[in-house]
């Protein structure tokens, strides 16, 4: 692991010790941020998550993203290249869930050739620094998309989520924005 195992325990298991009201509200409050947001609102193409147990959830972005026309792709793991693919959602009931927290598909479709056709990339993460740095779930998915891709990048994470600092090797993917329940950060 490239930083505090003591921090990846702490927050996994704060993460995992949310009360479904808490994670509920807090998730409404942050989409409604990110539905005033510049970068979400003039983006045509946007990538979104599907959430993992107790992750800020994304179904209020989805809803009005597609009430308003944009095109919503969803990161699916490609076992083959060990790479996200993203494919465009229609509708959420073409995401199913699998183990280890990444959804699959429910049927063929097929996927973007490069994730730099998308606009607006929104990711998650277990903690996040105020200079954009981010601590994932220790699998590396999203690590290799987030170097890859040029658009902005803006994390949705709870307050306790927001460190002081995290190693500086966790700032090659750095994020643009986090947005939280009480705040916008600007990286």
């Amino acid at each position: 692991m490239e930083t505090n195992p003591q921090l990846y325990d702490q927050m996994m298991s704060t993460l995992q010790e949310l009360k479904a009201g808490f994670v509920t509200e807090a998730s409404n409050i942050i989409q409604k941020r990110v539905l005033l947001m510049e970068e979400f609102r003039t983006a045509l193409r946007v990538g979104l998550y599907a959430p993992f147990g107790n992750e800020v959830k994304t179904d209020i972005l989805f809803t009005e993203g597609d009430r308003n026309r944009k095109e919503l792709y969803y990161p699916v793991r490609d076992a083959k290249n060990e790479r996200l693919v993203f494919f465009r959602i229609s509708n959420l009931a073409e995401l199913r869930p699998s183990l280890g927290g990444i959804h699959q598909l429910a049927g063929p479709t097929s996927g973007l050739r490069d994730v730099n056709t998308l606009e607006t990339l929104i990711i998650t993460g277990l903690a996040f620094d105020l200079h954009g740095g981010r601590l994932g779930f220790n699998k590396g998915i999203f690590d290799q998309t987030l170097l890859d891709f040029r658009g902005k990048r803006i994390a949705l994470a709870y307050d306790f989520q927001i460190v002081p600092q995290l190693p500086m090797v966790l700032r090659k993917q750095k994020v643009d924005l986090i947005v939280t329940e009480s705040r916008v950060i600007r990286c």
